[in-house]
């Protein structure tokens, strides 16, 4: 268990320390990554590399070593949450209208009352990856303050409603 006893604010920019001109060739550096493999092997290093694709995860990969060129640069244009689901969890949704961002869903057998939302924002399925329905994505706060990133599958129709899920939570 790792416990951080004070913290402070990070940028989404940690590219830094690949970027830097000495990279693991700086000694504090090198020593901290002794330090974390000594303490708890190498397994638990990781570094994670952008992947060229539209599904939020499948956008990036694993880098197969810590010296791993990026191909393609991070998407900064939308914000996107902090822990990402490697597998969306089912929610059941309340929508007033068809395209509108929900006003409740339930996680968890929680009800989540929605205070404000944002989106939507599509994303159309890689045709030649897999078929599916595009996601329309929103990002909501609850009124206790949590954050969430939901989606609904697909359009409504007459004959069936439409799948929600919740794909991560923001900080």
């Amino acid at each position: 268990m790792l416990e951080a006893l004070k913290t402070e604010k990070i940028s989404p920019k940690q590219e830094k320390l690949w970027n830097s001109s000495r990279g693991f060739e700086d000694p504090e550096i090198a020593e901290l990554m002794d330090r974390l493999s000594n303490r708890f092997g190498t397994m638990p290093i990781r570094r994670y590399v952008p992947d060229e694709h539209h599904w939020p995860e499948r956008s990036f990969k694993m880098a197969s070593s810590l010296f791993e060129p990026r191909l393609s640069a991070w998407s900064m244009d939308r914000p996107r949450p902090i822990l990402l689901f490697s597998k969306p969890y089912p929610i059941e949704v309340t929508a007033p209208i068809p395209d509108y961002p929900p006003m409740l869903f339930r996680y968890q057998g929680k009800l989540h009352k929605i205070k404000k939302a944002d989106g939507p924002e599509r994303i159309e399925p890689e045709w030649w990856i897999a078929e599916g329905r595009h996601r329309d994505y929103y990002a909501v706060e609850d009124e206790d303050g949590g954050r969430y990133w939901i989606f609904r599958a697909g359009h409504y129709a007459e004959d069936r409603s439409p799948s929600w899920f919740l794909h991560g939570l923001f900080a």
